[in-house]
């Protein structure tokens, strides 16, 4: 099948996405268990081989194939090729060095501000991946056929949100009221496949 390694035969998701080291993934744990203990009632912690930081989220690779196919005619083997050209290049941009944020607040994510994420200060360097990594995409749209590539990101949910730069870790969903007082650590992150390696 064109793309299997990509996940074609999965519509496996694809993220340029940070993941925390040991320490700061015990640190992010510990808050989970803090705001469970406090609001136990229906939070759902964020499972801990889940918890990251997107830089920029595509989505499931079929899902988004059938929007650019549909806005563009492109063929399944074409846009398989020139899939794979961006994870590379994707890839490639994902620094080897690890990536140290400092805490910034808790806020509420979604709809209903239910999704208890961890805000961080972007750093300039964060900064400027994340720009580089826009760019790749943005690049892929055109490459795809799309026009107006801005437009089409703004009305499509996989990629809504691409173009700002606002880092969090999600840690539970279904919490309601106040942001809680955590004392919140700095994290170290680290680079994950672009092809997420769940489902």
């Amino acid at each position: 099948m064109p793309g299997s390694g990509t996940g074609f035969d999965a519509n496996r998701r694809l993220y340029a996405q940070m993941r925390p080291d040991g320490g700061s993934l015990a640190h992010l744990l510990a808050l989970q268990q803090a705001v469970a203990a406090a609001a136990p009632r229906g939070v759902r912690p964020v499972p801990s081989r889940q918890l990251h930081l997107t830089l920029i989220h595509f989505g499931k690779v079929l899902d988004v194939y059938r929007v650019i196919s549909a806005a563009t005619g492109i063929s399944l083997p074409d846009y398989a090729r020139l899939l794979e050209g961006y994870i590379e290049r994707t890839e490639s941009l994902l620094p080897a060095a690890a990536f140290h944020l400092r805490p910034v607040r808790t806020a509420g994510f979604g709809a209903h501000g239910r999704t208890l994420a961890v805000e961080y200060a972007p750093t300039p360097e964060l900064s400027a991946l994340h720009a580089g990594l826009l760019e790749e995409l943005e690049g892929f749209l055109a490459a795809c056929g799309i026009a107006g590539t801005a437009s089409f990101m703004a009305g499509d949910p996989n990629f809504m949100f691409a173009r700002t730069l606002r880092p969090h870790i999600t840690l539970v969903r279904g919490y309601t009221g106040p942001p809680p007082g955590l004392e919140l650590g700095r994290v170290t992150l680290t680079p994950m496949p672009v092809v997420y390696p769940g489902r």
